[in-house]
């Protein structure tokens, strides 16, 4: 049935879209003519003239093009390993980066791309997909930057990543033609269509349409016309995006009435009127002043099937305010409608008017942004404008401007501190005299300006060593009336002097205030960080100092405390803390100020650092109760605590004569004593009965037994045999094996005698559920409503599976058709309590209905759910049956309901799914077209992954069409969804349309695209037109052995001319990305001979490439001679990074070092796994030194790279152990797990490597310590880490006798949930390791997660093919009970069907992504509400 006109346009009405009338446009005689063949293509006006480089580029043969396909087939192959791994890992976040920064804002920054540019240019191998990721960028998303700007910038990142041996295709091209109009970048068509001749690319459809475009900006109307005919010529379609140039084309050659003629030439072609074509248009009347024109189009597009939204307005105001009629800015402001997202673009349309100068237009939009904007849940009200000062600051705007509008946004309410957030940005940039002249402004604002605000000049002057710039700000704070503080003087001013007494003197020569507390404290500070305790007591102890609270230099004195070995000064410095008044102004007393001061000590040094300094510590503490000075007992208990802690009992006597003898110590305050637990020995139940003794404990563990073999008639009867003596275990173990065997009388019979003989015994939960389902399933539903209100009474404990179990045991019903039953076991575990009504869970209510094809029951059915529980489920597929029944009245009550509900949005993506599932796509196009729609990325994956499981192509096209202008529509997954449904249909024509399409939408694919594109296009044996990036792994970055270049793998070059040095360079560059090394390296050789040099980027690349391959004779040898062409040639970052490693694998570890050390004087960064295996070198070796001097020069490099700092613990560990100093390893690595406020503490975190190392080689000795001190730290600090990790070891390296010893010996290792979950998971990534979680699961009998573990296991089942252990398994966790999820059930449906057997349960029908995916939902769901 279909839908009866007149219904579904209310419908779509109800959804506020509105239904448009077709604008009719007429044409100017002739203009019809010139167009007449547009219905099949374009046949344009030919008129005189020659234009020989246009048309013999276009007739350019078929061998070019053939040649031009081999160049970019023989640059698909990348070269070395470890790079291109890093390319990889660099390609992706630089892409979600930028992705994140685009859909969030609608721009970039040039920080951004400058940074990712630099780090792609430092790999030496750019892939064409990251040059296309660079060159998009260059356009409209980077407001901020001048026109001219952009386009330099992406004339450098073109030029330099085709130096690095970037191979260009026909989509670069493209990409730079967009970046050219964009920026309004004038350039000549032709010379560009000569520059693609000239590197063999040919054009495509996308080029042309872009080449129109440009001609049409300058308004040459012959010049888009050739090209018009010649894509007639060749069939090309003619799209929307041409006649819209056409339109822009006409008008700026002043022939408006043409312009507007062409909205009925597009008519006629077939082709009706969009809203970019109507932008167009109204752009052109823009330029024109033409506000009267502007008004009457939009009105008349509001009669249309075009939508024009927010940010086409806002094209409009540009083109008025750049044409110079701001006047009429307001009136198309007026129309605004404030769609979502109209705060993005607004904010980007300001950012673009500003940097053209147009700052007052700017500040008129900026004056629209909506004022529900500005306040927060609280109603406080939120700052507007930010972006907008920034930009002013960046550009150097005057200081009347930056003013006038600063005023405008506080008098706005829009902005509650602009002033201080201009000073801020101005700060932030580095602009001395503006922020000083801004804290003038602020000032005689009567606005308050603090010292801090002067700290990021000061810094920079600190940093450059720049006395006098110093100086200059402190006068300027002067003049102010602002005086710095301790913090300023201390961290920013004394650092720049020589010394203490030199700052005092430049300072007061140049007129600064110096007899201030402020800077008398940072005097003290300073003095104290350096160690001259004699200096700081003669401070402290002088009348005329003033008086400074010990909390403004405590941290400075404790430092000098502990790097100065004067013990006297110590003391006298602590006697006069306790006895001046003056330093416990602030503080309850003098014996809380040194105690804490005491505690503060102590605490901030490590174990190591208090035994060797523990003598110094016993002198000081005796000087001290020599002195008198006494501390509280609560205090002592915290030192007590450290020192216990750091393995100095004996300095605990010490501190005990400190404390104030009107403090009573207690035997509390002394250290407790572990506890031990002991276990009972049970006796067989032939011994006890011929003792005459109880046997109830053994009886239980008989039936258990007879349980466990399923032998269900043998348990019956042993306990009718026993019954005075059976225990309540034993019945509960009986009604579980009654329940599995569907005997629902024996085992409601087994819970009534359970109740006679205790009625407060309470079940476990499984055992209630199962009581549940085997009663339900036989029609006894008073008794199963019994047994939930005995779970609500007894307050049973719920786990995770509960409410899947539920589920089950509803729908189980509900297959029945019983809708009764349904509802009244639903109403009860709802009402109960015992479960929360998730859709879930309240789905059978409708399934119910659904499968009886009863629709207005199943709606009622949900509207009541809905009502009572806040559900919908199963709303979607009544939808769909009731858009196929054609039954609008219930859909419309639907829908009602919804919006009513859950809000417009909601039901409009509801409404959009049906129709699109329905076929109805015009009405859906109609539902997402409504204004303010933006994407709901959850909800259009579903529906992608729906349309893919069920082969519904032409859904999901349209959805992917329909979306293109969904606002923070995700194009490229998009894209990916419909490319994964044509390589399910192995259809390649379409996804070689598709990839034409994307081109057109200018979307940058990610690299899981192209190579799903390029995967489909090579199985059917067709061309891919572009660079395939590749998935590269560490253990392919690890090449073989060096060997002779003859060995080498050989391959054919491609057939290329040589003739000229660009000529070999191109082809050594393609033989190294194709590893051809004999090939490239006869290359090298000949140019060699002929005296051809090369660009230092294709030196690099070689070296690189035979630096990969361990050839590192060779590489030096090449390095030599081109050292010789090129002066102060140098490796680049890769190559040098490379260089390590191959240094270390031959054991030159001081080249190794050496080349480091090069590298980084070069200002080099060098990789990650470069440092790590130097590193671990160096370990190998014993060179506990080299390590050290590897990790000083890494922390002091400019550019972090993001170590962990356990490559150096660990090494430095295995380092002592190789020097046979194991005693030293274990104090060296142990501080760094021990509790407490060291910040190096913070960075151990995983000794597994160290275990690992050491098992392998079986040293048993540091395996001994290394094991004491694991169990040291989980008795004594409850650190569990080490001691995990150590048991793991164990168990991956199949030593399960010594992690079982440990385990008795540490039985809190079973608790560690995240350490042993991790361990199952990676352990099931590869096959053949299915013991080890067997292992693991046979030592911990109670392990907390056992159905994540049961579900890792099956999928190692899986990886192995192992269908009898995946049955046994499978039956295990029926008998105990567990709930398996829906990918444990997946893949052993899988698994037994590619095995020929059939299912004992019907197959989960998604995908494994899917039930993946909603395990980590679920779980984060569980995590947030635990939070």
């Amino acid at each position: 049935p279909v839908l009866p006109s007149a219904k579904m346009a209310a419908l779509i009405r109800s959804a506020r879209v509105f239904q448009r009338m077709p604008l009719a446009l007429c044409l100017r005689p002739g203009l019809s003519a010139r167009y007449r063949q547009l219905g099949n293509g374009v046949a344009a006006q030919h008129r005189s003239g020659s234009w020989t480089s246009f048309c013999r580029f276009l007739n350019s043969n078929v061998h070019l093009r053939a040649l031009a396909t081999e160049q970019k087939t023989s640059a698909n192959d990348e070269g070395s390993s470890a790079v291109r791994a890093k390319q990889s890992m660099q390609f992706d976040w630089a892409l979600n980066k930028l992705d994140s920064s685009v859909r969030r804002t609608g721009r970039i920054t040039k920080t951004l791309l400058s940074k990712i540019f630099h780090d792609i240019c430092r790999t030496g191998f750019p892939s064409g997909n990251q040059a296309l990721l660079l060159l998009r960028s260059c356009g409209s998303l980077l407001p901020e930057m001048q026109l001219p700007e952009r386009t330099n910038f992406a004339h450098r990142i073109w030029d330099k990543l085709q130096e690095l041996g970037a191979v260009y295709d026909v989509s670069h091209y493209n990409a730079l033609l967009k970046v050219y109009l964009q920026n309004e970048h004038k350039f000549s068509p032709t010379d560009f269509l000569a520059k693609m001749e000239s590197a063999n690319v040919q054009p495509n459809r996308v080029t042309f349409q872009r080449l129109i475009t440009s001609y049409c900006n300058e308004g040459d109307i012959e010049g888009a016309s050739k090209i018009l005919g010649f894509m007639k010529s060749k069939d090309l379609p003619i799209t929307e995006v041409v006649f819209n140039s056409l339109v822009t084309g006409h008008a700026r050659a002043g022939d408006m009435e043409s312009a507007e003629g062409i909205l009925t030439v597009m008519s006629g072609a077939g082709i009706e009127p969009g809203p970019d074509t109507y932008v167009a248009l109204l752009n052109a009347y823009a330029e024109k002043g033409d506000i009267e024109n502007v008004k009457q189009t939009l009105e008349k597009v509001e009669k249309t099937d075009a939508s024009l939204m927010d940010r086409d307005l806002m094209q409009i105001i540009f083109s008025l305010a750049k044409s110079g009629y701001p006047q009429y800015v307001q009136d198309i402001v007026e129309r605004m409608r404030h769609d979502r997202g109209y705060i993005p673009d607004a904010m980007n349309l300001c950012l673009s008017l500003i940097t053209q100068g147009l700052e007052e237009t700017a500040f008129q939009v900026l004056k629209t942004f909506p004022t529900f904007q500005s306040e927060n849940q609280n109603g406080d009200s939120l700052d507007l404008g930010n972006f907008f000062i920034r930009h002013c600051i960046n550009l150097d705007k005057p200081m009347e401007k930056l003013c006038h509008f600063c005023e405008g946004l506080k008098e706005a309410n829009l902005h509650s501190t602009p002033f201080q957030f201009a000073l801020h940005c101005a700060l932030d940039a580095r602009k001395t005299e503006m922020s000083i002249e801004l804290m003038t402004i602020m000032q005689k604002k009567d606005l308050p300006i603090r010292p801090h605000y002067f700290w990021p000049v000061l810094a920079q002057h600190q940093k450059e060593k720049n006395v006098q710039g110093t100086i200059e700000v402190l006068k300027a704070m002067q003049n102010l009336g602002i005086e710095p503080d301790v913090e300023t003087y201390a961290n920013y001013v004394q650092s720049s002097f020589d010394s203490v007494e030199v700052a005092r003197t430049q300072l007061e020569e140049n007129g600064c205030l110096v007899n201030t507390i402020g800077f008398y404290a940072s005097e003290l500070r300073t003095e104290a960080l350096n160690g001259h305790l004699g200096n700081v007591y003669s401070m402290l102890s002088s009348p005329t100092n003033p008086a400074v609270d010990l909390s403004t230099f405590r941290g400075s004195l404790i430092l000098g405390f502990k790097r100065s070995q004067d013990i006297d000064f110590f003391a006298k410095i602590t006697e006069l803390l306790y006895k001046d008044e003056r330093y416990c102004q602030n503080s309850p007393g003098p014996t809380e100020v040194v105690g804490y001061f005491l505690y503060n000590l102590i605490d901030s040094m490590s174990d190591s650092e208090v035994q060797a300094k523990e003598e110094h510590l016993r002198q000081y503490f005796h000087q001290l109760n020599k002195m008198d000075i006494v501390i509280p007992a609560t205090i002592y208990r915290g030192i007590r605590n450290l020192l216990d802690a750091y393995h100095v009992p004996e300095l605990i006597k010490d501190v005990i004569v400190l404390v104030n003898e009107q403090d009573k110590l207690t035997a509390a305050d002394l250290p407790k004593g572990s506890e031990a637990k002991i276990a009972a020995l049970e006796t067989r139940l032939a011994e006890l009965k011929m003792e005459n003794k109880p046997i109830g404990e053994s009886l239980k563990q008989l039936i258990l037994l007879l349980c466990g073999t399923e032998n269900m008639q043998k348990a019956l009867e042993v306990k009718a045999q026993y019954e005075s003596d059976m225990a309540i275990g034993g019945y509960a173990a009986l009604i579980n094996l009654c329940c599995r065997h569907d005997n629902a009388e024996e085992a409601m019979n087994l819970k009534q005698e359970v109740d006679r003989k205790d009625s407060s015994v309470t079940l476990d939960t499984n055992k209630y559920l199962a009581l549940v389902r085997v009663l339900a399933k036989h029609g006894k539903v008073e008794d199963a409503i019994l047994i939930l209100k005995e779970m609500k009474e007894k307050d049973v404990a719920q786990r995770e599976n509960t409410i899947t179990s539920f589920f089950h045991i509803l729908n189980a019903v509900a297959m029945k058709g019983e809708a009764d039953t349904v509802k009244q076991l639903h109403e009860s575990i709802v009402n109960l309590g015992l479960a929360k009504p998730t859709a879930n869970l309240c789905s059978p209510l409708i399934g119910v209905h659904l499968d009886q094809g009863n629709l207005p029951a199943a709606l009622d059915a949900i509207i009541d759910c809905h009502k009572k529980y806040g559900q919908m489920p199963r709303l979607h597929d009544v939808l769909c049956k009731l858009v196929d029944q054609g039954d609008t009245d219930l859909l419309q009550k639907a829908m009602d309901f919804v919006n009513q509900e859950r809000g417009e949005m909601t039901m409009l993506y509801d409404l959009f799914f049906a129709f699109l599932q329905s076929g109805k796509y015009k009405e859906a196009r109609k539902i997402i077209e409504t204004p303010g729609l933006r994407a709901r990325p959850g909800r259009l994956q579903w529906f992608a992954d729906k349309c893919t499981a069920t082969n519904q192509v032409e859904a999901l096209e349209n959805m992917v069409e329909m979306t293109q202008k969904l606002f923070e529509c995700d194009r490229d997954q998009m894209y990916y969804y419909l490319l994964r449904l044509f390589k399910e249909n192995n259809d390649w024509r379409k996804a070689d349309a598709l990839w034409t399409k994307m081109q057109e939408e200018n979307v940058i694919p990610r690299e899981r695209t192209l190579r799903l594109l390029a995967e489909i296009l090579k199985t059917n044996g067709q061309e891919i037109p572009f660079e395939v990036p590749e998935i590269w792994y560490e253990d392919a970055a690890r090449p073989t052995p060096s060997a002779p270049l003859n060995q080498a793998v050989q391959t054919k070059a491609a057939d290329l001319p040589v003739v000229s040095a660009s000529d070999y360079q191109r082809r050594l560059l393609i033989l190294c990305k194709k590893k051809n090394i004999q090939e490239a390296h006869d290359i090298f050789v000949e140019a060699e001979k002929k005296g051809l040099v090369f660009s230092s980027a294709a030196y690099s690349s070689f070296l690189n490439t035979l630096l990969a391959n361990g050839l590192l004779e060779e590489a030096m040898d090449v390095k030599t001679k081109v050292e010789t062409r090129i002066k102060g040639f140098t490796l680049n970052d890769a190559a040098n990074s490379l260089l390590i490693i191959t240094q270390v694998r031959r054991d030159n570890l001081k080249d190794a070092v050496s080349t480091l050390k090069e590298m980084l004087q070069a200002n080099q960064v060098p990789s990650q796994l470069a440092v790590a295996r130097l590193v671990q070198g160096l370990a190998s070796k014993g060179d506990v030194e080299k390590i050290q001097s590897v990790e000083q020069l890494m922390e002091n490099m400019a550019q972090p790279i993001n170590l962990s700092r356990m490559l150096f613990i660990n090494n430095l560990v295995l380092a002592h152990i190789k020097n046979d100093n194991i005693d030293t390893a274990v104090e060296y690595v142990e501080p760094f797990y021990i509790p407490g406020d060291n910040s190096s503490q913070l960075q151990a975190t995983s000794m597994s490597y160290v275990f690992r190392k050491v098992l392998e080689e079986n040293h048993e000795e540091a395996i001994d310590k290394l094991s004491a001190m694991a169990e040291r730290l989980a008795k004594h600090f409850e650190v569990y880490k080490p001691v995990t990790d150590l048991f793991l070891q164990y168990m991956d390296l199949d030593k399960t006798e010594d992690a079982k010893f440990l385990l008795q010996r540490c039985p809190a290792i079973s608790e560690q949930k995240i350490s042993l979950v991790s361990f199952i998971t990676k352990t099931s990534q590869k096959p053949g390791q299915s013991h080890k979680i067997i292992g693991l699961l046979d030592l911990m009998k109670d392990f907390p997660e056992k159905e994540i573990a049961y579900s890792y296991l099956m999928k190692c089942y899986a990886l192995d093919n192992d269908v009898v252990s995946a049955k046994a398994l499978y039956e295990k966790v029926k008998d105990e009970n567990v709930t398996p999820d829906e990918l444990f059930l997946k893949r052993f449906a899988v698994l037994l069907k590619i095995s020929g057997e059939s299912l004992p349960f019907t197959e989960p029908p998604e995908s494994f992504k899917f039930y993946a995916d909603k395990l980590k939902q679920e779980k984060t769901a569980a995590a947030a509400d635990e939070n």
